[in-house]
């Protein structure tokens, strides 16, 4: 994660067959542990343990039997060596928010400054001279962890922080958290049950169970390479695929995005029941031959796989830890630089916050950002949402590609209801474009709508029967090319799509490549075959710089943005699969303005990018 240390090897805690007990049994049993300097989350299920190694920890409680070894460095002047925030969150009745903050913070001289920034961080301005009972628990959960901050301690133990906050500002709260750690190589140990957050934030994982360890490592290799299902299912789904070659009795333990359900006549699976989670599907199976139920989690993902139908399961060749290790993708190429990053989340809608799948940006830097809560949201060239409003209908599925056109109108790719849809700059409904089907002027799942200088427009579809087809600006059908398979001018998924000086560039996704048309459908070339090839995986958008001709590409599977000359050639990459700032989780698409600002829709991780040069 972020922490560095230049003792990274130091050891904060050495733990030696610990135990606890109390009244109602055992709390923590014959505990061997190493608690390194960074970041270390503890997770466990509710009576796992979590508490109690803490308790342990800062010295609240002593263990049965066993040691407790201590070493963390010495503190500067005269701050802390340690603070605690225990799940009670600990404040004082008597001393108002601001008065919590100035009692524990050691930097005299700067003291008002930091209190300040620290209580507008989080949000507690207006509550600066109330007292803990007159908080609301959001509240009082963010002044326990502002008040921790507040001490400049050189080690954090946070018990379940901020559990009592609104997820709408939970990433700006630990991004703070965050940046504060790092500028004073601050290690951190926290509890906490949500696996996104262990993700996003730590290095260091500790999973409980009943008073026992069930893993203790990297956060990176308990995703990539869990050692078992139960361990595994602490940093969420995975499935237990039997592999060829392998022994029946020890299936390889696989990711949602590392495999891929296909429609298969001959099929040894039969779905049973589907369940669309957002950002991956639930599907459950019975497998013929032996009558077995058996449960698969699966992304990319559309809602589309029906009960009865026969399916069968292929794992993706690039079996790389791609979330967390930055995919194994790599390729030489320069770093991308930018000289700033910001990033926000979409509004939410009531205690959810959706995440942004597409966007554009209009002839005045105004951005457009499809949501998955079926909304169009509009951003000035400030970056303040200025308008919004929603799909005719979005109950079934979400849309996945706007285009602003040179009318003024908005055409969004309503995909799944087989449509394109055209707005007004209000959000009127003009009309509407297709309806389910392989005939001309249909669709299944469209997913791209761009327009060239004369006024035409391309819209691209998946659903095996993949294509791109083009219609002039009235709506009238005029031809199509593409079709689903994996030689040159066939798609597996076509996703992003631009028109550039008479051609249109295509992201291919699960073929891994961008292919290139004219604009009269003629196949032209696999954009950098004669420069030596691009590594991709799955590409799921591409925009151009409109001043300099190059290509930005945004790789769904490997987190991160891909730069290209028009030939193919490798400008430059930026970014990796991650939670942190400069990292990606499944992004959806990208776009580029005037001023070459480069805004990523930044799926996983439930934010709007924004890359400045």
């Amino acid at each position: 994660m972020v922490v560095s240390s230049p003792e990274s090897d130091v050891l904060l805690w050495r733990l030696d067959q610990v135990s606890l007990s109390w009244p109602g049994g055992v709390r923590l049993a014959g505990i061997d542990l190493d608690i390194p300097t960074g970041i270390t989350a503890i997770m466990g299920y509710s009576g796992a343990g979590k508490t109690s190694l803490l308790n342990l920890l800062v010295g609240y409680e002593s263990p049965d039997t066993g040691s407790i070894q201590g070493n963390q460095a010495e503190p500067d002047s005269e701050s802390l060596n340690l603070f605690w925030v225990p799940h009670t969150m600990g404040l004082w009745p008597q001393y108002t928010v601001r008065e919590h903050l100035s009692l524990v913070s050691p930097e005299a001289q700067t003291q008002q400054v930091v209190i300040e920034e620290l209580i507008s961080a989080f949000g507690l301005t207006e509550v600066s001279a109330k007292y803990p009972g007159q908080l609301s628990q959001g509240e009082a959960s963010r002044l326990s962890v502002a008040r921790a901050l507040a001490s400049q301690a050189k080690v954090l133990v946070m018990d379940e922080p901020l559990v009592h906050v609104d997820q709408a500002h939970w990433p700006a709260y630990w991004d703070y958290i965050r940046q504060h750690c790092e500028s004073r190589q601050i290690s951190l140990i926290f509890s906490t049950h949500a696996p996104e957050l262990v993700l996003r934030e730590a290095q260091q994982v500790i999973c409980l169970d009943q008073g026992e360890i069930v893993y203790n490592g990297p956060v990176a290799e308990l995703y990539c390479s869990p050692p078992t299902v139960k361990a595994a299912s602490y940093l969420g789904p995975v499935n237990e695929v039997s592999v060829e070659g392998r022994d029946a009795d020890s299936p390889q333990l696989v990711r949602p995005e590392q495999v891929e359900l296909i429609l298969d006549e001959t099929g040894p699976y039969v779905v049973q029941q589907t369940h669309f989670l957002g950002t991956m599907e639930e599907v459950r199976t019975v497998y013929q031959e032996t009558g077995v139920d058996q449960t698969f989690f699966h992304r990319p993902v559309q809602p589309r796989l029906e009960v009865g139908k026969r399916i069968s399961v292929r794992l993706l060749i690039l079996f790389c830890c791609l979330w967390l290790c930055g995919g194994c993708i790599t390729g030489e190429a320069p770093e991308l630089s930018f000289s700033e990053i910001t990033q926000w989340p979409v509004p939410a809608e009531g205690i959810k916050v959706p995440a942004p799948r597409s966007l554009n940006v209009g002839p005045d830097d105004e951005l457009y950002v499809l949501d998955n809560a079926g909304r169009v949201l509009v951003y000035d060239a400030n970056d303040q949402l200025v308008k919004q409003w929603e799909m005719p209908d979005f109950d079934v599925g979400k849309p996945e590609g706007v285009c602003l056109l040179r009318n003024g109108e908005i055409a969004v790719a309503d995909t799944h209801y087989h449509r394109v849809v055209f707005f007004d700059k209000q959000g009127k409904v003009l009309r509407m474009l297709g309806e389910f089907g392989e005939g001309p002027s249909q669709f299944i799942y469209p997913v791209s709508v761009v327009q060239d200088p004369d006024g035409d427009i391309y819209v691209c579809e998946y659903g095996n029967h993949d294509r791109v087809q083009k219609f002039s600006e009235t709506g009238e059908y005029l031809l199509e090319f593409g079709k689903v398979g994996t030689g040159p001018g066939e798609f597996q998924r076509p996703a992003g799509m631009i028109w550039h000086d008479g051609k249109i560039y295509v992201s291919d996704a699960i073929n891994n490549r961008i292919q290139v048309f004219s604009d009269e459908g003629e196949f032209l070339e696999i954009l950098g075959a004669k420069t030596g090839g691009i590594p991709l995986y799955y590409p799921y958008d591409i925009a151009i710089d409109r001043n300099t001709s190059e290509l930005y590409i945004v790789e769904y599977g490997s987190g991160r943005i891909t730069k290209t000359d028009l030939q193919g050639n490798i400008l430059g990459r930026f970014g990796k699969t991650g939670m942190q700032q400069g990292e990606f989780l499944t992004p959806w698409g990208l776009t580029v303005n005037s001023k070459d600002q480069v805004f990523v829709a930044d799926t996983g991780n439930r934010l709007i990018v924004k890359l400045i040069p």
